[in-house]
């Protein structure tokens, strides 16, 4: 086999937001490489034959400016990875195949208003001989310049989710609590530094980001509700991927909460489907949206409701659905359309032990692997007044009781509201609304992760991700 050949070849940068990046060479003695959009070239020595490597700039992406392409030459097929730094932390995009000729890969992870420095490294499988070659250093835009910048407060690494690398949430850009305003869909990394982010159009609100169900793209939702009072007659849910967009789906009448089924149903509230709320489900083959549940109808002694949160229970094919009009919750079967339990200040539902352990303003309603059921809920404590807490519930539903079994207080008061899940490492992820707050803590009632907003920023949904890279578009 031939020895190992590293070859470090310094490329030039190209600053402009076009994805195109052009390049003319000298064999004889100068490297050119030029952008079509940006005149400048930038020249290197050439000191004998060009290189099988060649690094040749880079540039943002026209519509995310954290996101970055690099390009390089390559003489023969091989396999090749980008390594790149920021703030001394390094990173690695996952190895692909490249052919001879001109070759680009797309850089997540950088935050806003950073550099990053890169080498592209690549394996002539062939002839079993690395090459590498370093580019001029990436600069990513600046931060939206209203956009509310996090700050963290807490921070123990050892005890974090492993693999919970970003979190996915949104945010309004104004103030105020539930109000309107710009909304962005963003990620950022455990040092609380933004790596991507997408604006809402028109003021229209996003309050449940989420990672699809088949792991590879994003869906954001863009309501109407609050900002067109149209009954969410025009919301829509967008199918994206980190740097390009798959679809715009119509969900007239969602408002607020929405959930993706295991074969990619979509299934939300809707305002627009009766005159109380009704629960429809569209299956992404067909685009019919079908009427599963209406609280008038379905519902004892209820009239009227309108939700903040739904949870998918596969195992029984049924749905937690969470209203904030009744400080209750019930649970829905999904092939039934009957309302199964139903906990809260709606008559003849289940009881809480003990009694003064209800839930009140709930949000975030989810039931964990073991099958409790976690809530965000409202508390006034006596010495502090109202906060924003975490309750964690066992549901007997031979007894029609929810027993009280574990709870965090952060000492934080949304007026409006939250997030929780349960992790993998049974910490428990809590978004607390509109205080603009992001907590992670242990069983324990350790905080391992804080983050701060400092102002009442409206915050929706979070999750974690381990991997940027598994939601940008297969191209």
């Amino acid at each position: 086999m031939s020895p190992l050949l590293l070859l470090s070849l310094i490329g030039c940068g190209d600053k402009e937001t076009d994805s195109a990046v052009t390049d003319t060479t000298d064999t004889t003695d100068t490297t050119d490489t030029t952008d079509t959009t940006d005149t400048t070239d930038t020249d290197t020595t050439d000191t004998g034959d060009q290189a099988p490597l060649q690094a040749t700039g880079w540039s943002l992406h026209p519509d995310h400016g954290s996101l970055a392409y690099v390009t390089w030459e390559q003489d023969f097929d091989g396999e090749a990875s980008v390594r790149f730094t920021v703030d001394g932390m390094t990173h690695t995009t996952p190895a692909r195949a490249t052919s001879a000729g001109s070759n680009q890969q797309l850089i997540v992870g950088i935050p806003y208003g950073k550099t990053a420095s890169w080498v592209v490294t690549v394996t002539d499988l062939a002839e079993a001989v690395e090459y590498s070659a370093s580019g001029e250093d990436i600069a990513t835009e600046g931060l939206p310049s209203d956009f509310p910048v996090p700050v963290v407060t807490a921070s123990s690494p050892d005890k974090w989710l492993s693999d919970g690398n970003y979190l996915l949430t949104s945010i309004n850009e104004d103030d105020g609590g539930w109000t309107q305003g710009t909304y962005w869909t963003f990620i950022m990394d455990r040092q609380g530094q933004v790596v991507w982010a997408n604006e809402t159009p028109q003021s229209n609100w996003t309050l449940f980001a989420q990672v699809s169900v088949t792991g590879d793209h994003i869906l954001w939702d863009e309501a109407t509700k609050w900002s067109q009072f149209d009954s969410g007659a025009a919301s829509t849910v967008h199918r994206v991927y980190l740097d390009a967009e798959i679809e715009e789906l119509a969900t007239p009448g969602l408002h607020h909460a929405f959930v993706q089924l295991p074969d990619e149903t979509l299934v939300w509230g809707s305002k627009y489907h009766h005159s109380t709320e009704a629960l429809v489900e569209m299956s992404l083959d067909d685009r019919e949206i079908d009427v599963l549940w209406t609280c008038g109808d379905s519902w004892e002694s209820v009239t009227y409701c309108e939700s903040n949160g739904l949870f998918y229970v596969e195992a029984t094919n049924s749905f937690l659905y969470s209203f904030y009009t009744n400080n209750s919750l019930v649970e829905v079967d999904r092939d039934s359309g009957e309302s199964m339990w139903w906990a809260g200040m709606v008559d003849n539902g289940y009881e809480f032990d003990p009694e003064d352990h209800q839930f009140d303003w709930q949000h975030g309603v989810s039931y964990t692997d073991t099958g409790s059921l976690l809530v965000s809920t409202r508390y006034n404590t006596e010495s502090s007044g109202n906060t924003t807490m975490l309750r964690e519930y066992t549901v007997d539903q031979k007894t029609g009781v929810l027993t009280s079994i574990w709870e965090y207080d952060p000492g934080i008061h949304a007026g409006t509201n939250g997030d929780a899940w349960r992790l993998d490492n049974g910490n428990t992820l809590h978004v607390i609304g509109s205080a603009g707050h992001v907590v992670e803590v242990t069983p324990e009632g350790e905080e391992v992760w804080h983050v701060t907003f400092n102002d009442n920023f409206l915050m929706g949904r979070g999750e974690l991700i381990e991997d940027l890279y598994t939601l940008v578009s297969p191209e």
